[in-house]
């Protein structure tokens, strides 16, 4: 296989390295304008006058600057007109841009910004946020209200806590910048006017399909999970539900995307092979047929990213497969890589877009020599080999990277994916004949026992694989470096099985000895680490204590019981310190009758304040933590004694928190806000 014959693939590799020099830069230069147009005029003139090197050169030249200026010109802040640099404004206009999305006190949407109310005039702003209404007074937004709000749309904050996920960064991925929590004083609906037809459409049809499906499957589980395969909407999937699809593997099939599509299109391709052979022009009336099924699809799930994206990719299979028997499937890969980064740069950044890629890319690639392997006679043997190596292939090629995004490996994906796989070409089908014959009684209430078992069956396998020793290994944390190293052995093994060349192994074994290596080093750093952090939770405390690669946890049970804070704010930073043994301790139970608990760090002593304390502290500490409003005065709490810093975590009343930041620079103290800083850690020797 040579690389000459993948010419998209290497023009597709030159925009990436520019959107990627932009995004991580985020340098830019009207002097690019220039470049660009001096580099087109070289490529028009070696095409002119056939001179293949230096048209490759200015070509991939070309694209990279081109990616460059793509991202630029896609990030939206740098937009004069949006919100983020209009300063001071008192009132905007907003309309909403999106389904509401139900939570357990408000309704989510997202919402484009159009005007801004400065001191002197409402002017034309852009920008899109996020929008939060009180379900207990206002009614449910709908997709084109137009609203008057109050005030300006808060920042995003940034991470808080060590390694924590970067929600900020992820918004603004998506060109999010800010949000807003509303009360019923603070906005008032002025108008409806619908932004796009076609969305209103795909909206409208959500909503059809999650009223049908709630009608016709009444037990919990079954509807969450119909709901998330068919359409995409994983709101009523409890924790538990999701924590075994995450544990067995198979989470990627809760979200509507190129899986799902790829099932579809190869029913509808089985359904409809026929017309190719019985009608004239069959060929493109089946690819016509087939496209927009796929696309009717897309628009039932609301047009999602995932669902766009894994749509375009199998229409330009199916049209280069149509318009050329003989096309080669990676430069059709990357044609539709090449639109969809056109169409938006930062799809390179989502996960979704990365691993759908990989999975497609280690299908197409290892399938054809892992399926020749053994060839089963027996059709259902043969069904069940088939959907094995496809799992593997695509588990192999994006297990890396679920590694550095998901800190764990779910050990029996093999056992799992096939089930997934087996039972989706039953849900997905049965789920959109169940809309299209909702209407007719004997033929939905049919259906939807279909869909009920299929749905029933799949959650047992997944709990039953849950439940099997070791399903998930957990705690990985690697590094873009590691990452790297780990997708250089996978290729040069996969090169020393095809072409039985024992340098591919060598080089192979010198990058896993130098990850051996390296961890070693990471081991032993770890065995003689010592930090105590105090950790920013919202409306909540905790304090991280680590000792090698122990850790104590310190907080209340509801901190210690809740899973969702742990996930988001403390595991990325325990994997990262590779602990392996975690304590989680009591609060209540260490804390004396004043509600003060003593601690001593390398030598720091630390006092820790969680009730109402009205007397005078004592003697001095390195760090008093106050929690829970403990302290109203510090002039009268604190009167002579010494301590190097005061901490409040987040569990203080907000006007508390700015009162006592008032008090503390009027008394030269020391004093920090968790909310305000992030986590505070100290570092032990």
């Amino acid at each position: 296989m040579k690389f000459n014959a993948f010419p998209v693939v290497r023009y597709l590799l030159c925009l990436i390295a520019g959107i990627l020099a932009y995004l991580q830069t985020h340098y830019f230069n009207t002097v690019f304008y220039y470049t660009g147009a001096g580099l087109l005029l070289i490529l028009l003139t070696s095409i002119f006058f056939r001179s293949p090197l230096f048209r490759g050169i200015s070509a991939c030249l070309l694209l990279f600057l081109s990616g460059w200026v793509l991202a630029y010109q896609k990030t939206v802040i740098n937009n004069p007109e949006h919100f983020t640099n209009q300063k001071n404004f008192s009132y905007y206009q907003a309309i909403i841009t999106s389904n509401a999305e139900i939570k357990a006190k408000t309704y989510k949407v997202e919402a484009e910004i159009r005007q801004v109310r400065t001191s002197e005039k409402w002017q034309k702003a852009t920008g899109k946020i996020l929008l939060y209404f009180n379900k207990a007074e206002a009614k449910k937004p709908q997709y084109g209200d137009i609203f008057l709000i109050k005030n300006m749309p808060s920042e995003i904050d940034p991470p808080k806590n060590p390694e924590e996920f970067d929600y900020r960064q992820f918004l603004r991925n998506k060109g999010i910048y800010g949000h807003h929590f509303l009360w019923q004083n603070e906005y008032l609906k002025i108008g409806h006017q619908v932004p796009a037809t076609i969305l209103k459409i795909a909206y409208q049809a959500n909503l059809y399909a999650d009223s049908v499906f709630k009608a016709h499957l009444k037990t919990v589980n079954e509807y969450a999970i119909t709901n998330a395969m068919v359409v995409g909407t994983r709101d009523d999937i409890d924790d538990e539900l999701l924590s075994a699809y995450s544990a067995s593997g198979a989470i990627h099939v809760l979200s509507v995307s190129g899986m799902h599509v790829g099932i579809l299109f190869l029913v509808l391709s089985t359904l409809l092979k026929s017309i190719k052979t019985r009608i004239k022009y069959g060929n493109w009336v089946f690819t016509i047929i087939v496209l927009l099924l796929l696309w009717t699809y897309a628009v039932f799930t609301g047009l999602s990213s995932t669902v766009l994206r894994a749509t375009v990719m199998f229409s330009f299979i199916q049209i280069g497969t149509t318009i050329n028997r003989r096309h080669n499937i990676y430069n059709i890969l990357a044609v539709s890589a090449l639109v969809l980064l056109w169409y938006n740069p930062y799809w390179l950044a989502e996960v979704g877009f990365q691993l759908s890629y990989l999975a497609i890319l280690g299908i197409v690639y290892l399938y054809p020599y892992l399926n020749q392997l053994i060839n089963p006679t027996n059709p259902i043997v043969r069904v069940l080999w088939e959907g094995t190596v496809v799992c593997f292939a695509a588990q192999l090629f994006t297990a890396p990277l679920s590694i550095y995004y998901f800190h764990q490996f779910p050990t029996y994906f093999l056992i799992a994916n096939p089930f997934v796989a087996f039972f989706s070409f039953w849900i997905l089908p049965a789920g959109l004949l169940l809309l299209i014959f909702s209407w007719v009684p004997v033929v939905s209430t049919f259906v939807a026992v279909i869909l009920k078992c299929s749905c029933y069956l799949l959650n047992e396998t997944i709990f039953a694989i849950e439940k099997l020793p070791l399903s998930t290994l957990k705690g990985f944390s690697i590094s873009i470096p590691e990452l790297l190293a780990w997708y250089a052995i996978i290729i040069l093994v996969i090169a020393f099985f095809r072409h039985s060349e024992l340098k591919y192994l060598r080089v192979s074994a010198v990058f896993f000895i130098g990850l051996a290596l390296v961890n070693v080093y990471e081991d032993y750093q770890q065995s003689r680490q010592k930090q105590l952090t105090f950790h920013f939770l919202p409306k909540q405390t905790g304090i991280s204590v680590i000792d090698g690669k122990s850790v104590a946890f310190i907080a209340d049970s509801g901190v210690i019981n809740n899973r969702k804070l742990y996930n988001f704010h403390l595991k990325n930073y325990y994997d990262k310190r590779g602990v392996s043994n975690l304590n989680l301790l009591n609060l209540d139970a260490h804390t004396n009758k004043q509600g003060m608990m003593f601690l001593d760090f390398e030598g720091k002593k630390i006092i820790w304040l969680q009730k109402p304390f009205k007397g005078t502290l004592q003697g001095n500490a390195d760090y008093v933590l106050l929690s829970n409003n403990a302290i109203r005065n510090l002039a009268s709490s604190f009167g002579s004694f010494q301590n190097e810093l005061i901490i409040i975590d987040d569990s203080n009343k907000s006007y508390l928190i700015e009162k006592l930041k008032r008090q503390a620079d009027s008394l030269r103290l020391n004093l920090i806000a968790l909310r305000d800083t992030g986590a505070y850690s100290i570092i032990g020797n």
